[in-house]
C-alpha cells in the first residue's frame, strides 16, 4: 500500500512518534491543539515524559521491528523524537509503509552518524569543521600534522551534550582517549569560535521551508544553559546561515522540522558543526517567543500541512535550560521566583527523578533589553534547586 503525503487532519487522524521524552511530549501538546491524536512508542518502564500528555503510549524496544512496525500500522504518520534509531529499522518502516515516516530512512542515512552527515553537507559544498575517519592514534597524528593540536575525537554515533566526545591535546593523551571511545570515530579540527549558533528549519513534503531567527546558544561543560534570540551578528552572517540550511535541507530531501548548529569565528568564517532531524533544545523558545512553535510546525510539516510564521512576538526572547541539581524526586524550588517574573513562561518536562545536569525544564523570558534579561536568568540559575 501506497501513503500519500497527507494535507489535510480529521478527528481520526494520528500521529506516532518513535521516542517519549520532552521533544515528543511537547510534539503532542502541540498536535492536540489541532485536534491530532498522538501514540508514542518508548522504552521507559516508568511513567514517560510524553506518556503524560500523549492520547495513546505503546512500550516495547527499538529492536523488535514486528513491535515498532505493529506501532506505525496503527498511525497515519510517523516522526522520531532522535536519531538513534536503528536504520535497518526506519528502511523496513518505508518499506511497508511507504510514505509514512517523516524524516525518511533514506534522509537519516546520509545523516544518521557523524561522518556520513558531514559528508553529506560536504559535498553539498557547505562548509563543515574538518574532519577525518580515523581507526587509529596514529591517523590522528597524521591529521594533527595538518591541524595541529587541540583536536576532538568524537564517536561517529550517539554523541549528545558532551557524551561520546573527547578533545586531545597531545599526542601523548591519544591512546586513553581512544578508550574512552566506542565504535567508529572521526576527528575535527578545533575551532576556536566567537559564537555557538543555531537554526531551526521547517520543511513539508510539498518543499515548502521557514527558517527561524538564528539562536546564540551559550554552553557550559558542552552543554546549553542559556539561549539568545535574535542572535548579534551581521545581516551577512545571518543570510549565510540561512542559505546554507536551507540548503542543507533539500540536500537530504528532509521532512520535518531540523535544527543546524554553526561556530562562528573571530574573523566572520562560518562552519556547519551538527544537525539534528527532529525539534531540538534550542528552539525551545519558540514556544511563546514565536507566531508559531518549533514543534507546531513540526506537526505540520510531517502531516504536509501549511507553515506557520516563525518571526518574534518580542524584540528579545531568551531562554534558560533547567538542568537537575541534585539525585532526588523533581522539585522546583524557589518555584515563586519563576512564577513571579513577568512574561516568564515555565516548562517542566514531567520527569519523576532529577539527575545532576539532566535537562528537566527550560524557562522563557520575553521582553526588550536583552542584557537586563540576561541578568535576571543568571539570578534565577543561580538560585534554584532541582
Amino acid at each position: 500500500m501506497i501513503f500519500l503525503t497527507m494535507n489535510k487532519i480529521t478527528s481520526n487522524t494520528v500521529l506516532g512518534i518513535l521516542g517519549s521524552g520532552q521533544l515528543a511530549r511537547m510534539t503532542c501538546l502541540a498536535a492536540s491543539t489541532f485536534g491530532i491524536q498522538t501514540h508514542v512508542y518508548c522504552t521507559e518502564k516508568d511513567v514517560s515524559p510524553a506518556e503524560h500528555v500523549a492520547t495513546k503510549t505503546s512500550k516495547g524496544s527499538f529492536h523488535d521491528l514486528e513491535a515498532v512496525l505493529n506501532f506505525c500500522q496503527s498511525c497515519d504518520a510517523v516522526t522520531l523524537e532522535n536519531e538513534f534509531i536503528d536504520q535497518h529499522i526506519l528502511e523496513s518502516i518505508d518499506e511497508k509503509f511507504p510514505g509514512k515516516l517523516f524524516p525518511n530512512s533514506k534522509t537519516f542515512k546520509k545523516i544518521g552518524d557523524k561522518i556520513s552527515e558531514k559528508e553529506s553537507f560536504a559535498n553539498a559544498g557547505i562548509r563543515v569543521v574538518p574532519f577525518k575517519k580515523v581507526t587509529s592514534p596514529e591517523d590522528v597524528v597524521r591529521f594533527a600534522e595538518v591541524y595541529n593540536y587541540p583536536l576532538v575525537l568524537k564517536s561517529s554515533k550517539g554523541g549528545y551534550d558532551g557524551y561520546g566526545n573527547a578533545t586531545i591535546n597531545s599526542e601523548e593523551e591519544l591512546e586513553e582517549k581512544f578508550k574512552l571511545l566506542k565504535g567508529d570515530l572521526l576527528v575535527e579540527a578545533f575551532i576556536p569560535y566567537e559564537k555557538e549558533l543555531a537554526i531551526m528549519v521547517a520543511r513539508n513534503a510539498d518543499g515548502e521551508i521557514i527558517t527561524y531567527p538564528i539562536a546564540h546558544t551559550i554552553q557550559e561543560n558542552h552543554i546549553c544553559h542559556f539561549v539568545s534570540v535574535p542572535a548579534d551578528i551581521s545581516a551577512d552572517t545571518e543570510e549565510q546561515i540561512k542559505k546554507a540550511a536551507q540548503l542543507a535541507m533539500t540536500t537530504i530531501n528532509a521532512v520535518g522540522i531540523f535544527a543546524f548548529e554553526f561556530f562562528l569565528t573571530k574573523d566572520g568564517t562560518l562552519y556547519l558543526n551538527e544537525s539534528a532531524p527532529r525539534p531540538h533544545n534550542s528552539g525551545h523558545y519558540s514556544i511563546e517567543g514565536c507566531v508559531t512553535s518549533q514543534f507546531h510546525n513540526h506537526v505540520r510539516s510531517v502531516l504536509n500541512l501549511p507553515l506557520g510564521e516563525a518571526h518574534l512576538r518580542a524584540p528579545s526572547v531568551l531562554m534558560l535550560n533547567l538542568l537537575g541539581t541534585q539525585e532526588q524526586v523533581a522539585e522546583l524550588n524557589p518555584l515563586e521566583d519563576f512564577l513571579n517574573t513577568k512574561d516568564g513562561h515555565l516548562h517542566l518536562y514531567g520527569k519523576r527523578f532529577s539527575k545532576k545536569g539532566r535537562k528537566m525544564g527550560h524557562f522563557t523570558l520575553l521582553g526588550e533589553d536583552s542584557q537586563e534579561m540576561m541578568e535576571t536568568l543568571k539570578k534565577l540559575k543561580s538560585g534554584y534547586t532541582l
